[in-house]
């Protein structure tokens, strides 16, 4: 929001002025502060090293946050963000020129507990924007100064917010599908999406925000369109891709094959969406539109970021989500795990694609039954010529090194895989 930048949704250029905030950065911010605190308890390092001015930042904010738990009184929210945003600034201050050059040593266990506290007042922000009814997270805020202080020349203090929640964003929710906990939780959040104001019942797709006709026009140009055209209340691909490759991450299989020929371009019919299913749009306008016939109708305003959302989906679904990993002897394996369903492959059972742009793997699954779920046919055996042209046959799921190295540099040209 100081950089003016709404987030992803850019359409909301007029909220950073209305000293906006949002939920997304928060969620982005706890993914951060989880994966600090695991890259430092994994490295077993046990003390670190830190500039002078960083330490007494993090021990100053730390400090910060700790009160703010002890703190019963009605304005502590307040009272820690003027708090916490005057460490902010006092720091920037000092650092403006650069470092003094000095540093301190602190150890890992402290920086944990520092992080710890950090996602207990994460947590906190995050609880604020759930809605406890509908279960669905507000992405956007409007924090509106209430009363003030009147400082020289024409400098305002703010003394007291009221904030007003803009309506939910299919944004906020693909950040919070990202940090569900298991798959029962994920399960509950995209129920919950499915039953808000996001799904167009009509399309069976999800649009990009709820009706925004409650918001004045100051919070951007997304206010300004039609409901259902482009940034108002439109199928907008890239972040709807966002959202259900989210889904399929998280485990729910299920439910991104309900969505699969519903939400993807390939499976629309071309004279509904009015332009070939070969290309993606920038958004399809959705039922909210007043236009019946354009329902469903595709538009591309400018170039969609939702083809690097369907190479991954498309990645996932042909190889699983860690297909390369290492070993207890660190050593690089190759393991495949398939989340196919059966209808996806042909009459004669099998299904095709290539690996790395040049590594041709085969299924073969006679059954056509779906690679995953407890009914669902698993890798038997694997098969290919090394770059050799010796014969391998492995009868697992995994392939050890030194194989797995010479299929990632492209060194084996086919591999033939059977299911059942």
């Amino acid at each position: 929001m100081e950089a003016d930048k709404p987030n992803w949704f850019d359409a909301l250029n007029g909220l950073p002025a209305l000293f906006g905030s949002s939920s997304c950065e928060t969620f982005e911010l706890k993914r951060l502060v989880k994966f600090t605190k695991y890259a430092l308890e994994k490295s077993q390092v046990g003390k670190v090293d830190l500039t002078e001015e960083i330490y007494e930042f993090l021990i100053a904010l730390d400090n910060s946050v700790r009160e703010y738990f002890d703190n019963v009184a009605p304005d502590r929210d307040f009272q820690y963000w003027d708090k916490s945003h005057s460490l902010k600034e006092d720091y920037r201050h000092k650092t403006r020129m650069g470092f003094s050059g000095k540093e301190v040593e602190i150890k890992t266990q402290d920086l944990t507990g520092m992080l710890d506290n950090a996602l207990k007042k994460i947590n906190a922000g995050i609880e604020k924007a759930r809605d406890k009814k509908k279960n669905v997270y507000y992405a956007y805020f409007i924090n509106e100064v209430a009363q003030y202080e009147a400082l020289k020349e024409h400098f305002v203090k703010p003394t007291e917010f009221i904030q007003k929640k803009a309506p939910f964003f299919l944004e906020g929710q693909m950040h919070a599908l990202r940090l569900t906990e298991g798959v029962n939780q994920a399960k509950a959040l995209y129920s919950a999406v499915k039953s808000s104001e996001l799904y167009d019942k009509k399309l069976k797709m999800y649009k990009v925000t709820a009706p925004l006709k409650s918001m004045p026009e100051e919070i951007g140009r997304c206010r300004a369109f039609t409901p259902g055209w482009l940034e108002n209340e439109s199928i907008w691909l890239h972040m709807e891709y966002k959202y259900l490759l989210e889904a399929l991450k998280q485990g729910l299989t299920e439910e991104f094959y309900k969505d699969f020929k519903n939400v993807l371009i390939p499976f629309q019919k071309p004279e509904k969406y009015g332009r070939s299913i070969l290309e993606n749009s920038s958004f399809l306008v959705s039922s909210a539109f007043p236009d019946k016939g354009l329902h469903g109708n595709g538009f591309v305003a400018r170039l969609s970021g939702s083809t690097a959302e369907f190479l991954q989906i498309w990645l996932i679904m042909n190889l699983g989500l860690t297909p390369f990993f290492l070993n207890g002897r660190n050593e690089l394996n190759l393991r495949l795990r398939p989340i196919l369903p059966g209808w996806l492959f042909n009459r004669g059972g099998t299904y095709s694609f290539n690996f790395l742009s040049k590594v041709r793997v085969v299924y073969h699954n006679p059954k056509r039954k779906d690679t995953f779920g407890r009914n669902g046919v698993h890798i038997k055996n694997i098969s290919f010529r090394d770059k050799d042209g010796n014969p391998v046959e492995i009868s697992s799921d995994t392939i050890p090194s030194p194989y797995a190295e010479q299929i990632r540099s492209r060194q084996v040209n086919h591999i033939e895989i059977f299911l059942e």
